[in-house]
């Protein structure tokens, strides 16, 4: 059977079923992530369908996807000779954004390590110094040698 035909939800068992607010869903409605259904009897309702929608935008999320490239992925609609090499230049495209993040992460915990032993060592007898000075110097000017 398929999934998009199973027993129609309302906005919060929507909402429950994927692991967000009801706020979030109607936003994606908003964005076009999610169609907004008609109203029968009063109710909008949902199918599993838009359960996995929210499910796999939630998920590319987690590796790295804003909200847009997560609905430039659903419209693809499927791995297939004709969409492989999109997915593939897309998932390069993170890949690359996500290696650069992480050597951005690693030269700022190294100055952040630097700053700490330099101007955060509390066993220091060395008389203080301005912090200014310190960050104009690349904190050298606290250096606990």
């Amino acid at each position: 059977m398929d999934n998009s035909i199973k027993q129609p939800m309302t906005i919060s068992r929507l909402a429950k079923a994927s692991g967000v607010g009801v706020e979030t869903v109607r936003f994606y409605q908003r964005k076009g992530i999610l169609e907004t259904p008609e109203s029968m009897s009063g109710y909008r309702t949902y199918t599993e369908l838009d359960v996995r929608t929210i499910k796999f935008v939630k998920r590319v999320q987690q590796l790295g996807f804003t909200l847009k490239e997560a609905q430039q992925l659903l419209e693809l609609a499927s791995c297939c000779d004709s969409t492989r090499p999109v997915l593939a230049d897309t998932c390069d495209k993170k890949i690359d954004q996500i290696e650069h993040k992480i050597n951005d992460l690693k030269q700022m915990l190294n100055l952040l390590r630097k700053f700490q032993q330099s101007c955060g060592d509390v066993t220091s007898s060395k008389p203080g110094c301005s912090l200014l000075d310190c960050f104009e110097n690349n904190w050298e000017c606290c250096e606990t040698n």
